[in-house]
């Protein structure tokens, strides 16, 4: 079983050979870690191992005095060989030696995220990700106002929305962020009051406007990602061709009746875009639910799997849906994932 001392990990902590894994709880790094260090459990660094050891990275493992660490690397030294070292005396020592140290979350995040935090592959460190990032939402309707819930929810460090409407009495069955007293006001003005009280270390910008072309580009420039919570085919070419010009991501969700579809535009210019996959639609060409209806969970279900997306994107989790769309048949439970040409389509303008 290799040991390092605390010094010596210290200093090659910053190189990139090196990877500093900080195993203890996560009440234990609102105190402080090790500088440089990435907060894993030790389920993290074991599904992290072969890719770590693929690598080449030696691993430096932190714990609270070097008990834990020490058995955690015998286990990992038996599946995949030498490179993993237990720092001599853990954290207490650390500390000890006044190494540097550093606070990596605000202490109400722990306690509030902890379920999503203790997730494989997950972690403080998906979190942190998480708080810095800037979502544009397009609308606080059937769509918009499930996903502004899981997103503020979620911790998403800062949320601009958009929305140029106000509540009415049909919209309750399914734009949930809404209740009975607030008909008649703007959505934005809601939205913000009811985001902020579900958690108020959101950061909200809310835009009592419609988006157009002349406020878009100020909007989609330093955002991280575009959500459209729209409903017409106007406002979505509006994005895309922003989005185009800044090089920005945005996702596309669409319901009609018991239908959904969803898919990630990377906003390069070298792939397929909105305007590709939907040349030359007219929002009179789609069905909208005023004329043909719509069970209220459906968009409930869609703003979910937006959410579902942004924070998979955003931390890097999972697999994201750039060149395909997923169609899902709610009716009948059948799901598609639909691939498309990774090239742009003749005639398009970007």
């Amino acid at each position: 079983m290799a040991v390092i001392d605390a010094r010596t990990a210290a200093s090659l902590s910053d190189g990139p050979s090196v990877v500093l894994v900080d195993i203890r709880s996560q009440s234990a790094w609102l105190d402080g870690v090790p500088k440089n260090a990435k907060l894993w459990s030790s389920s993290d660094l074991l599904n992290q191992a072969k890719q770590l050891k693929q690598q080449g990275k030696k691993v430096c493992i932190v714990c609270y005095l070097g008990q834990t660490s020490a058995v955690l690397v015998e286990q990992l030294e038996e599946k995949w060989g030498d490179g993993f070292y237990s720092v001599q005396g853990g954290f207490k020592t650390w500390e000890a030696m006044g190494l540097p140290v550093e606070v990596p979350v605000k202490v109400p995040a722990v306690d509030r995220y902890e379920r999503q935090v203790k997730l494989p592959n997950f972690g403080l460190e998906a979190q942190n990700k998480l708080q810095n990032s800037h979502v544009l939402v397009v609308g606080a309707g059937g769509l918009g106002a499930p996903a502004l819930l899981y997103l503020a929810g979620a911790g998403l460090g800062r949320i601009s929305l958009i929305d140029d409407d106000t509540v009415a009495i049909h919209n309750l069955h399914r734009q949930i962020l809404y209740q009975q007293e607030d008909v008649g006001q703007p959505k934005a003005d809601v939205a913000k009051r009811r985001l902020i009280a579900l958690n108020d270390n959101v950061s909200i910008q809310a835009l009592n406007e419609r988006l157009t072309v002349e406020n878009v580009e100020s909007l989609v420039e330093n955002v991280d990602l575009v959500v459209d919570g729209s409903d017409n085919v106007s406002s979505r070419y509006v994005i895309n061709e922003a989005c185009l010009k800044f090089n920005k991501p945005w996702l596309f969700t669409a319901v009609s009746g018991f239908d959904i579809q969803l898919t990630l535009f990377s906003g390069e210019k070298n792939r397929p875009c909105y305007r590709c996959l939907f040349p030359g639609v007219d929002d009179s060409e789609l069905d909208n639910c005023s004329e043909a209806g719509v069970l209220g969970p459906v968009p409930g279900l869609a703003g979910m799997l937006q959410a579902i997306e942004t924070i998979k994107y955003l931390t890097g989790l999972g697999d994201d849906l750039k060149l395909k769309m997923l169609s899902y048949d709610v009716l009948h439970h059948h799901f598609k994932m639909l691939k498309y040409p990774s090239k742009i389509r003749s005639g398009c303008i970007h």
